[in-house]
C-alpha cells in the first residue's frame, strides 16, 4: 500500500504541482490495485495504481479513481491493462452496475477506447480540467447488442469477398469455411453455457486476477495477427464444402437468437458474473463477461481473415 500511495504522491502532488489531500476517507473503503516492478525494493514506488470505490461513496455507481502510471511506464500499455483489470474487478464485485469515473479531459479518447462515454459538462478539479464518464453495465442485453454489432461487421466484410474466394481451396479456408467455423465454435460455446447453467453459481470458483489475465491475453491474441489452429482437435474445423452459403447464414443467426433467449432465462442471477464459468481450451476458465468478449473478438479475428481474401 505504501508503494501505491508513494506513486500517487509523486505524480498527483509533486509532478502535477497540486496541493490537495490525496489520502482521504475513501481509501479505507476502496479496493486497491497496483503493479510493482519484479525487482521492486522496499519503499520503492509502484509502477501503476488505481482504486475501485464502492457505489454510494463517490457516486451512486461504483467508480474507478486515483488512476496513475509512473512516468517511466507511460506509453507501454500498462495503463490500458490497469484499467482493463480495474473494470473486471468492478464487474465481479458489483455486477450489473455501470462504472463512473472523473477523467482528466486530455485522456477522454483513452477512456472512450475502454468503453466509457462522456456524461455532462466539463469542470475543474484541483485546477485541472475533468469530465465525468460512464461505462454501461455489462448485462446480457449489453453483450447481446455487442455481439449483434460484431455480426453486422462480419456480414459487411463477407459481402465484399470476391465470389471466387468464397469456396474452400487447398491452401486456406474460403469465406464459406470461415462462416462454418464461427457457427461451430459459437454453437459449442452456447451449448457449454446452457449446460453450465444447471449448476449453482455459488458452487463455482470466484473470478480473480489470474482469470482476468487469461481473458485479457486471449482477447489480445485474437485481435493480433496471430495465426491459429483448431484448439479443440477438429471439433470446430469446417468441412471442405458448404452446400448453400445463404442457408448457412440463416442457420447461424437462428442459433444466435435461440441461445441468447435461453441465456437471458438461465443467467438472471447477478452471481453468475462473479465466477469462473466457460472453459476455453487454451486460456482456461473465463468469467461470463470475458466469455462474451471472447465471442466478439473471435468474430473480429475472422473479419481480418475475410479481408485477406479480398486481396
Amino acid at each position: 500500500m505504501y508503494a501505491a500511495l508513494r506513486l500517487r504522491s509523486d505524480v498527483f502532488v509533486v509532478e502535477q504541482d497540486c496541493v490537495y489531500p490525496d489520502l482521504d476517507d475513501k481509501d479505507p473503503l476502496s479496493i486497491h490495485l497496483f503493479a510493482l516492478a519484479l525487482d521492486a525494493q522496499p519503499g520503492q514506488a509502484a509502477l501503476a495504481t488505481a482504486r475501485m470505490v464502492p457505489p454510494g461513496v463517490s457516486y451512486a455507481e461504483p467508480s474507478i479513481g486515483r488512476v496513475v502510471i509512473a512516468h517511466s511506464e507511460r506509453g507501454s500499455g500498462l495503463g490500458r491493462e490497469l484499467m482493463h483489470r480495474a473494470i473486471r474487478i468492478c464487474q465481479r464485485r458489483w455486477p450489473g452496475q455501470p462504472v463512473k469515473i472523473s477523467a482528466q479531459q486530455y485522456l477522454i479518447e483513452f477512456y472512450e477506447n475502454l468503453g466509457f462515454v462522456c456524461s455532462g459538462e466539463g469542470y475543474l478539479e484541483d485546477g485541472i480540467p475533468h469530465i465525468q464518464m460512464i461505462r454501461p453495465a455489462e448485462t446480457l442485453r449489453f453483450w447481446r447488442d455487442q455481439h449483434a454489432a460484431a455480426v453486422v461487421r462480419f456480414l459487411a466484410a463477407l459481402n465484399t469477398v470476391p465470389a471466387n474466394a468464397k469456396p474452400h481451396n487447398r491452401d486456406d479456408w474460403g469465406a464459406d469455411q470461415v462462416l462454418q467455423h464461427l457457427h461451430l465454435s459459437e454453437h459449442g460455446m452456447w451449448s457449454y453455457l446452457a449446460k453450465k447453467s444447471k449448476a449453482q453459481w455459488s458452487d463455482l470458483p470466484q473470478s480473480d486476477l489470474e482469470s482476468d489475465q487469461a481473458g485479457m491475453e486471449l482477447i489480445r491474441a485474437l485481435l493480433s495477427n496471430r495465426r491459429w489452429k483448431d484448439p479443440t482437435g477438429g471439433a470446430v474445423s469446417p468441412d471442405a464444402n458448404l452446400a448453400n452459403l445463404a442457408d448457412a447464414l440463416k442457420d447461424w443467426q437462428k442459433t444466435q437468437d435461440a441461445m441468447w433467449h435461453q441465456l437471458e432465462e438461465f443467467y438472471q442471477d447477478s452471481g453468475w458474473w462473479t465466477v469462473k464459468l466457460f472453459r476455453h481450451p487454451l486460456a482456461g476458465y473465463l468469467s461470463l463477461s470475458d466469455t462474451f468478449a471472447f465471442a466478439n473478438a473471435h468474430i473480429d479475428h475472422h473479419i481480418k481473415q475475410l479481408e485477406r481474401l479480398q486481396r
